[in-house]
């Protein structure tokens, strides 16, 4: 049996079905699309048989129901009598209308299989034939033109994506959150479905298990470069003590110490970019698709990224990864040492600071060292070095002035009485050599 998932899809289904004669009148509200013929009826009952039958997902399910409602919405008459005339204007009428190539291509897939549960195809026995495509839909192609899809303007590089974690400095709980959705390659639901109990923290790493609404199943999720913030939610989570509360939840006076959703996270998300200027549209889905593009960049390879995010092949890769010509070049030159890898390039680089002077592993958002109280910028350490060295350098140039002085005095005195000279050199060289 299908369950309920993060984003309550399993409600809106249920409250579309208990609804569905009121599509048969005019749009009104938010609603957009009318069932226009109401003989159209019965194929709804269909559809929501064959869900069962075949134990779609509800989310899955409520996205047929909005692709169907267009249909029905396009097409005046009953879908039995449905030519490929008509097919052709519901496409031309879906073609014109602000969806991206991907949502086209889902339609005509999510198209297809519709007519295949509703008005299948028969062989030359009359038996229902699953294998064969309708042919009132048969022609419809779902290839779209490469030229007209457009960047996402959700990526981000490392730079933003620190601060946007710095951001968060009163919330541990967001920055594990969000430090691992970005390592772990994990999907919303999977993150927020983990448990107390499928948390294990090592000493320096820990592994979170999916342990259900997994897509691929069940599998664990690394914690490397975020354990930072993982381990100190985990110490400060306030039902630590409860194995089956959720690990990321609520901490607001409202709803509290509840399983936290996407919508939560992406309204925290754009107060923090509006806060520190970041002008992208970032959502919580956006972390995975940074995280995939930072591996290639990177230099991880195909199959590890397959593993880390736990897919079943590399067909993912295609949608998730941001890189392009541009990213491929800079890494070349890097790679050949034709330019150094300065912050501009700081995708190919590790996603935690480690301390240069104790080693410590500390989180992409820190700028001192939580063990040896140092700071963690490079430059900010340089510029200390440097004027330490400018420190030392106007020192020696005193001590030389005043060495200088002393040598002078010495001469006069030595020409009026040299023994008593002779005893103030030595004790002089001795003073300076003891500041030295």
């Amino acid at each position: 049996m299908a369950e309920n998932d993060i984003y309550d899809s399993k409600g809106k289904f249920e409250s579309f079905k208990s609804r569905l004669d009121e599509y048969l009148e005019a749009p009104m509200g938010k609603r957009k699309y009318q069932i226009k013929s109401k003989g159209n009826i019965k194929y709804f009952d269909i559809l929501f048989r064959k869900f069962e039958a075949r134990d779609i997902s509800f989310i899955r399910r409520m996205r047929l129901m909005k692709n169907f409602m267009i249909i029905n919405h396009v097409i005046k008459k009953d879908l039995k009598g449905v030519s490929r005339d008509d097919i052709d204007k519901l496409m031309a009428y879906f073609n014109n209308r602000n969806f991206s190539p991907k949502t086209k291509r889902d339609f005509v897939i999510d198209l297809k299989f519709i007519w295949k549960q509703i008005l299948p195809e028969k062989d030359e026995k009359g038996r229902i034939d699953e294998t064969l495509i309708p042919y009132a839909v048969r022609h419809v192609n779902g290839k779209v033109d490469r030229s007209r899809e457009k960047l996402r303007g959700d990526r981000f590089s490392i730079d933003e994506f620190e601060k946007l974690i710095s951001a968060f400095s009163d919330d541990v709980r967001m920055q594990a959150l969000l430090t691992l959705a970005l390592e772990s390659l994990a999907r919303p639901q999977e993150l927020l479905y983990v448990k107390i109990k499928d948390v294990e923290v090592f000493d320096n790493y820990a592994k979170i298990w999916v342990s259900e609404h997994g897509k691929e199943g069940t599998k664990f999720l690394r914690s490397i470069d975020s354990f930072r913030y993982v381990a100190e939610w985990y110490t400060k989570h306030p039902l630590k003590r409860d194995p089956n509360a959720f690990f990321f939840i609520t901490t607001g006076n409202r709803s509290k110490y509840e399983q936290l959703t996407p919508s939560a996270v992406n309204k925290k998300l754009r107060e923090k970019c509006s806060l520190i200027g970041l002008r992208k549209p970032l959502t919580f889905y956006s972390l995975k698709r940074n995280g995939v593009t930072i591996r290639r960049l990177r230099g991880d390879s195909d199959v590890n990224i397959q593993h880390i995010a736990g897919w079943t092949s590399t067909k993912q890769l295609k949608t998730y990864d941001l890189s392009n010509q541009e990213d491929s070049f800079k890494l070349e030159l890097v790679r050949r040492g034709i330019v150094k890898p300065d912050k501009k390039f700081n995708e190919f680089q590790p996603l935690n600071k480690k301390c240069i002077f104790c080693g410590f592993d500390n989180g992409l958002g820190e700028s001192i060292c939580a063990n040896c109280k140092r700071p963690l910028d490079r430059e900010i350490i340089e510029n200390e070095m440097k004027g330490k060295e400018e420190e030392n350098r106007r020192l020696n140039e005193k001590m030389n002035m005043m060495e200088n002085a002393i040598g002078k005095l010495l001469v006069m005195a030595y020409k009026d009485n040299p023994s008593e000279a002779s005893e103030l050199a030595k004790k002089s060289w001795f003073k300076l050599v003891k500041v030295r």
